[in-house]
């Protein structure tokens, strides 16, 4: 009887000090690089997964890419933008209007080429001397050290708070950074979710399925929910319903 106490002891001992498992591994695209998707339940019989990758600003290149508005009047999609711009990856960014006129703040390669738009709610993303921010139009300073940004919105993740975020199901693309100074992107792919659904999603654990950013933005959601990345023989496209005016690049150096 002593034997099996002892026994059953240093099962739950053992499993007390267990290292817990994440809900995802990463897989390594290229240097700067990796890759994951996970699913989980929204419903009772639906799911939703999500497909997410972990850059290395001092890596790789991100920047902003726009459809030609001569070639492509009524947009494009993140297949063409990729294929055009010789991206690795693109994925859906910004709003536009009716006529696919970008909506927002949009820095190029160091140049703005279109301007802010003052929508308290909304936020940019960016690159400033290498180091991703996110913050609002209200915050945003202009500087010559900003290689890129791209403004959209809502903000989902305000240094480890989740706001206030509106109701409704979509499908979802977003934009995180790590507490390591990585930049998150991420897109939903199957049975639409809340934005404070992907909120949760972009700010829990890896081990509770989420994935460690304190600070995320969404990108425009619903039928222009897109992405599209090629990476030697890793090839992942989902495509939208919609055609796009901008986007966000990551290039390999």
């Amino acid at each position: 009887m002593k034997k099996f106490f002892s026994i059953i002891l240093l099962f739950f001992s053992c499993n007390a000090f267990a290292s817990p498992k994440a809900a995802y591994l990463w897989r390594l695209l290229s240097d700067g690089i990796v890759y994951t998707n996970y699913s989980f339940q929204t419903g009772e019989q639906l799911r939703t997964t999500i497909h997410a990758f972990q850059i290395d600003p001092a890596k790789v290149r991100l920047d902003v890419v726009t459809a030609d508005s001569k070639k492509n009047p009524e947009g494009t999609t993140v297949n063409d933008l990729a294929a055009r711009k010789k991206a690795a990856l693109v994925v859906n960014g910004g709003f536009f209007t009716t006529e696919h006129k970008s909506i927002g703040l949009l820095i190029q390669s160091g140049k703005t080429i279109n301007p802010i738009h003052k929508t308290s709610w909304w936020s940019i993303f960016g690159l400033k001397a290498g180091v991703p921010f996110i913050t609002t139009p209200k915050e945003f300073q202009p500087s010559p050290d900003i290689s890129m940004a791209i403004q959209v919105g809502p903000r989902l993740v305000v240094d480890g708070v989740i706001p206030k975020l509106k109701d409704g199901l979509a499908a979802r693309s977003a934009v995180g950074i790590t507490k390591g100074g990585k930049v998150i992107i991420a897109v939903t792919d199957g049975s639409p979710i809340s934005l404070k659904e992907l909120a949760n999603r972009m700010k829990k654990t890896s081990f509770e399925g989420g994935l460690e950013c304190p600070n995320a933005m969404a990108f425009d959601g619903g039928a222009s929910t897109q992405i599209y990345a090629r990476f030697k023989k890793f090839e992942l496209s989902i495509e939208g319903f919609s055609y796009i005016t901008n986007g966000l690049a990551v290039f390999l150096k």
